[in-house]
């Protein structure tokens, strides 16, 4: 996944809070479970539902240890839920107070069979399955974490099946770390008496494939947002007021907000706003008022080209595809 979105931001977060857990469990500190909620809190302020699933791991792996009788420190999984939620509170405390407890599921995005295999790929799939098998046969507390991780993940995508609405592509990408994971330490469990370079050599042509992979990936990318939508973000940053606001389709909302700071409809995530304009009257059928103008403080209607004025406003501004009209009452 290559989208400068929260929950990227909180995949990369995520490996160094699984390493925080499994030394809290081993007891090396005092100061590891701490510290290891603290990042909990930030993942929480940053994508909940990314801290959420990757809670639901460390949950699963304690009672999984737990149940197999090895040495671990359960308590601190308690330290860390509670110094997370402690730090993640100074954001949502107050939200929870002024809106209440809102979740809005997202729509349900299932995966074919062999769209595992194309998100994954062929090789990672193929090692990360023979790194299971050899983790089941080691089980040290690692495997433990790894495994459970990848499974519950795997299983999670699959929650379609009974009725639950998933993202399975989205969450599919929590379990590349831990399947990345069980193929290495696949070969780094490898012991070759002779023939070494024979065995390295393996090793830099997969690390080659890699690399050819993956820049194939990134140079595949196309843009999201077109020139049109950049240009209309740009002339909101030197020229919108930043306090009345845009209505618009929502596509181009996104590139609005992030780029001028310009309040928009739906608030730069439609998916996510709790309470919304009703867009389609000032951008479609024009049956508004001036109430209902001064009540969503709407200030730009942005159009595609037309020859169609909203009531109540002026052209400011046009490019190839777009109209950008300013509200005046």
């Amino acid at each position: 996944m290559i989208f400068p979105i929260p929950e990227s931001l909180a995949m990369i977060s995520i490996p160094l809070f699984v390493y925080g857990y499994y030394r809290s469990m081993e007891g090396c500190s005092r100061l590891y479970p701490v510290l290891t909620g603290l990042l909990l809190g930030l993942m929480l302020m940053t994508h909940i539902l990314s801290a959420s699933i990757i809670l639901a791991v460390v949950t699963l792996s304690t009672i999984v240890l737990y149940i197999g009788k090895y040495d671990i420190r359960p308590w601190n999984l308690l330290i860390i839920l509670g110094s997370g939620l402690l730090l993640a509170s100074v954001w949502y405390a107050p939200l929870i107070v002024k809106y209440g407890f809102v979740f809005r599921s997202p729509p349900t995005s299932s995966l074919p069979l062999k769209g595992y295999i194309t998100h994954l790929g062929v090789l990672l799939t193929i090692l990360s399955l023979a790194g299971i098998v050899h983790a089941a046969g080691r089980r040290e507390k690692k495997d433990v974490i790894m495994a459970v991780w990848t499974v519950f993940v795997l299983a999670l995508t699959a929650a379609y099946l009974l009725g639950l609405k998933v993202l399975s592509d989205r969450i599919l990408y929590f379990a590349l770390f831990p399947m990345a994971t069980l193929s290495a330490d696949l070969f780094n469990s490898i012991r070759i008496n002779n023939g070494k370079w024979s065995f390295y050599a393996i090793i830099l042509l997969i690390s080659l494939y890699c690399i050819y992979d993956g820049y194939s990936l990134a140079s595949s990318i196309k843009l999201e947002v077109s020139d049109s939508e950049l240009d209309i973000a740009e002339w909101f940053r030197y020229n919108g007021d930043h306090a009345t606001v845009v209505v618009s389709d929502y596509h181009i909302q996104p590139a609005i907000v992030a780029i001028s700071g310009q309040p928009v409809s739906a608030g730069g995530y439609a998916p996510g706003t709790i309470r919304s304009i009703n867009v389609e009257k000032y951008i479609s059928s024009f049956n508004y008022t001036k109430h209902d103008i001064m009540r969503d403080r709407v200030g730009y209607i942005i159009l595609d080209n037309e020859e169609r004025t909203p009531p109540y406003s002026r052209l400011v501004y046009r490019n190839r595809d777009f109209s950008v009209y300013r509200v005046n009452i």
